[in-house]
């Protein structure tokens, strides 16, 4: 069986509009990280470079571990 024209014209509309990026809420942002019990609004550590805390001060992650568990190592980091 074959599809007609229009329903395969609506259907590759449907698909392209499911395809484009659509903007994450600031909800789903801020669920996603109390999820991983962090508490939102984020800030460097003024004492510890390379250190992100949350509202509470408490450590949320090191730039340098989270590169490093990337993959990333410093000569990539200069390029």
């Amino acid at each position: 069986m074959s599809i007609g024209t229009p329903h395969r014209a609506a259907i590759e509309a449907f698909n392209a509009a499911s395809a484009k990026a659509r903007p994450v809420s600031h909800r789903t942002i801020r669920a996603a990280f109390l999820d991983q019990n962090v508490e939102l609004s984020l800030r460097l550590s003024e004492t510890d470079i390379g250190v992100v805390l949350d509202r509470h001060g408490c450590d949320v992650f090191i730039v340098g571990s989270v590169n490093a568990e990337a993959g990333f190592t410093t000569e990539h980091l200069d390029a």
